[in-house]
């Protein structure tokens, strides 16, 4: 979290916004749980003998948050992207600095999400109704450009495959389908077109 909870859940149900969603109190989030994790991980590379039992501890426990937010699905609700390809990426980059290793169930688990979302042409989409609904939308309808696939989501679905340290040829298979969809994306100046929405806070801004 990025400020610690003072509260208690009932508080939302005085909620005085007709706008934002969950503002009363603070959550965990995994976002901001990976971040801190990734950091003390990169440290710990850097400087292995300062602190060295307090780091493991924290990530250990840190690992254990993620694991317990983990939906049945495989994947994770995100609170300040859309939404769930967005936080799996954090889900899996967590487990990862943590030392479970790719072939920890909860990693397995959401890189099986993650395939499934795959969109005929290679690339992943979601409506921001992921984030509103709590619930994932990757609705044609509901999303944008061709095949409802999206240069953003798709990039954060490549990050997390790739960090889950994929290997099978249908999972790398993937992976490949998704970077050529990003190449076909790519306009002659180096950059992508701006599509829908892809940043989100409080579900609904």
């Amino acid at each position: 979290t990025y400020e610690n909870n003072r509260g208690f859940g009932f508080y939302e149900w005085m909620n005085p916004s007709e706008v934002f969603g969950d503002i009363m109190i603070d959550y965990s989030y995994v976002e901001c749980s990976c971040a801190s994790m990734t950091a003390l991980a990169s440290f710990r590379r850097k400087f292995p003998e300062h602190r060295a039992a307090e780091i493991e501890g924290a990530l250990r426990r840190g690992s254990r948050f993620i694991l317990s937010i983990q939906r049945p699905d495989g994947s994770w609700y995100g609170s300040w992207g859309v939404c769930f390809t967005y936080a799996t990426w954090f889900g899996v980059e967590a487990l990862m600095c943590a030392g479970l290793g790719g072939s920890h169930r909860g990693v397995r688990r959401a890189v099986r999400w993650l395939l499934a979302q795959q969109n005929a042409d290679g690339g992943w989409g979601e409506s921001y109704r992921s984030c509103v609904d709590k619930a994932y939308d990757g609705s044609a309808e509901a999303c944008w450009a061709d095949g409802a696939s999206g240069v953003v989501q798709t990039s954060w679905a490549l990050l997390a495959l790739m960090a889950a340290e994929v290997h099978s040829p249908k999972e790398k298979a993937a992976v490949e389908k998704g970077m050529r969809l990003l190449m076909k994306r790519q306009q002659p100046s180096g950059d992508w077109d701006q599509e829908g929405i892809t940043g989100v806070f409080n579900r609904s801004c």
